[in-house]
């Protein structure tokens, strides 16, 4: 199996990161930290995943009839801590070797 890497600068991650294929994932035009929120996309559109870009590469490659396939790094759960427990930035050069490591 595929071992992504869990440490950067001698700061590791909570738990081993994997590869997840979620069932549905969505774009929204607003950062999304409202754990209601997130739960009622859930409920009625069966979300496991919200980001801001996806849906705008989408636009654009169906406009240029251009297939695409988006690869997504999950950082933390919409409501579901403070801000400070929001990683992304400590992480990004790790997440984006792991996304290399995946696509390869």
């Amino acid at each position: 199996g595929l071992r992504l890497g869990g440490c950067v600068n001698g700061t590791c991650l909570p738990r081993p990161p994997r590869v997840v294929r979620v069932q549905r994932g969505i774009s929204s035009n607003i950062f999304v930290d409202n754990k209601a929120y997130r739960e009622f996309l859930n409920s009625k559109f069966n979300a496991t995943a919200i980001d801001m870009e996806t849906a705008a590469v989408a636009l654009v490659c169906h406009q240029q009839n251009m297939p695409f396939i988006a690869f997504r790094s999950l950082s933390d759960l919409a409501g579901g801590g403070s801000a400070l427990s929001n990683e992304a930035a400590s992480f990004a050069t790790l997440a984006a070797q792991n996304a290399v490591d995946v696509l390869l």
